[in-house]
């Protein structure tokens, strides 16, 4: 791919999205047609996986270009960005991330006012328009180098979406859609009833049409700008939203969010300015943590030595062989071929000194499998141990800063 260097960019993050719910990630039972617009003008990532969907483990790590499993590395692709006289701004309206001010080395951290989570009457009205409208008057100031970071609750915030936008989601049979507006948190451990997955779904379709209608609007308004003005553009999450699979429905911060497909697969869209390079689909695993060295690069920066990749410039499968994720004890092991899910006993016993008899793994066949659904650990028991044995030394490897090991041949090959 040909490079383009860029005088702005804008990392737009909405938390709790999936990638299940895009048409050009292959939902037909939702209409995304301002996504499937943004697809044509971009390089879309079918296998981004987010490293930890919390943000507040996630995004420290980000910066410095560590994995959220290890340690602290010095000169990551922040120090590059400052090194540069390029400012990183983060808005949020997710109050949590002010901490952020602390913790890391951003030029600004921003998090708007509180607001009472209540229905809108119009799209326009909703806590996403709000935080949209923010970027919108961004793109209007004359541009300057810069490093935008948006982190919108998303999903995680108030559903205000009108009523109607559910309504007009359900099927004349379909028992009246939910009228919550706080995001719902449910477990079980047991299959939840269908028609209230189903009405929890329209709620949550809504929100993301209203998501799509203001995505057009950004769009519209970036291809009016002169291409020398136009941003590089990410789209992408931290993680999804659990609607009824693995005895779950939706992410509370006090309770362990289980990390399976439906949470840690999220979209991951890169606009060029002009839309180079749109229509461009890749299958190779990437993971959050490239897009800010992808970006660095994106204003003809260097960034030595990092393990993440410049993701337009790579060849993907070739290069990214493996995604470890983490969230308290649990952690998701995902290859091209294989996932593998389990939790450590304790945060106390050194990962080397761990009997692989006190984990028990479930093992999802990849990418056939695609909401990790059918467990055949007890069937492929010689890939479910090697694969628990390497993603722990891999883990070791990212909290001692060593070299990662190379991945099995057993991993590297699909079922057969």
């Amino acid at each position: 791919m040909g490079r383009v260097f860029v005088r702005r960019a804008l990392i737009l993050v909405i938390d709790g999205w999936g990638a299940g719910f895009l048409g050009c990630y292959g939902n037909s039972w939702l209409d995304t047609p301002a996504l499937d617009q943004w697809a044509c003008q971009s390089v879309l990532f079918e296998q981004c996986l987010s490293e930890s969907p919390d943000p507040l483990m996630l995004y420290p790590r980000l910066l410095d270009g560590s994995h959220p499993l290890g340690i602290d590395s010095p000169g990551g692709p922040l120090s590059v960005l400052a090194e540069g006289d390029i400012p990183l701004h983060l808005l949020s309206d997710d109050p949590r991330l002010a901490t952020l001010r602390e913790t890391t080395r951003l030029s600004s951290v921003e998090t708007f006012p509180e607001v009472t989570d209540v229905a809108a009457k119009s799209a326009e009205e909703t806590t996403l328009a709000r935080f949209a409208s923010v970027l919108l008057d961004w793109l209007d100031e004359p541009p300057r180098e810069e490093v935008i970071w948006a982190h919108a609750r998303g999903m995680l915030g108030p559903w205000d979406a009108p009523y109607s936008y559910r309504e007009s989601l359900a099927d004349e049979d379909d028992p009246a859609p939910p009228e919550l507006v706080h995001p719902p948190f449910e477990r079980e451990n047991r299959e939840f009833d269908s028609d209230h997955i189903l009405g929890i779904t329209q709620a949550y379709a809504g929100q993301v049409t209203v998501l799509d209608m203001l995505l057009g609007e950004l769009l519209a308004t970036i291809e009016e700008l002169p291409l020398a003005e136009q941003p590089l553009v990410v789209l992408t999450s931290t993680g999804g939203y659990p609607l009824g699979l693995h005895g779950q429905i939706g992410r509370e911060q006090d309770s362990p969010l289980r990390l399976y497909s439906d949470t840690l697969h999220v979209p991951l869209l890169i606009r060029q300015p002009g839309g180079q390079e749109g229509l461009t689909r890749l299958q190779g695993l990437a993971q959050l943590g490239d897009i800010l060295p992808t970006v660095v690069r994106s204003f003809g920066l260097e960034l030595p030595g990092s393990a993440n990749l410049d993701l337009l410039h790579v060849r993907l499968a070739e290069s990214r062989e493996f995604v470890l994720s983490g969230l308290g004890l649990q952690r998701c092991f995902r290859t091209t071929h294989w996932s593998l899910r389990y939790h450590l006993p304790d945060e106390i016993t050194p990962l080397d000194e761990l009997e692989l008899d006190q984990i028990v793994p479930e093992l999802f066949v990849k990418p056939d499998d695609r909401w990790e659904i059918n467990n055949i650990a007890d069937r492929c028991t010689n890939v479910a141990e090697i694969g628990l044995k390497t993603a722990l030394a891999i883990e070791l490897a990212y909290r001692r800063d060593d070299p990662l090991p190379d991945l099995p041949e057993e991993l590297c090959t699909p079922v057969e």
